[in-house]
């Protein structure tokens, strides 16, 4: 784990990167903007405790929005060998339930972009 301090307007990643680590918000927000959004305010908001940047680690697929600094921010960031050994002591039920949650999030969001 490493702790990360960001400006405002920093990029953290695009969409169709390789998805190569998870980010927990210690401090400040962060906006995730979808592919379809050309404008400045993100599809979502997200603040302090949140989790970011972990369906295309869970889904292990590349990234589906770009995450962007909306403030300076404080991250927390968990490479993926990391999150998936804390993932591989999970319960597989609970795993398997959580590919399937991520799977169909994955899906609504590609058919968002579409229309």
């Amino acid at each position: 784990m490493e702790k990360i301090k960001l400006k405002k307007n920093n990029t953290i990643f695009e969409a169709g990167q390789k998805a190569d680590a998870v980010y927990l918000i210690l401090e400040g927000e962060i906006g995730i903007f979808l592919p379809t959004n050309n404008s400045i305010e993100p599809d979502f908001l997200l603040g302090a405790n949140e989790i970011f940047g972990e369906m295309g680690i869970i889904a292990n697929t590349l990234r589906t929005a770009k995450a962007t600094t909306m403030t300076d921010a404080h991250l927390l960031r968990i490479s993926k060998n990391l999150f998936n050994r804390k993932l591989s002591t999970c319960d597989p039920f609970v795993m398997g339930l959580i590919r399937v949650l991520v799977g169909r999030l994955t899906d609504l969001l590609k058919k968002k972009q579409i229309n």
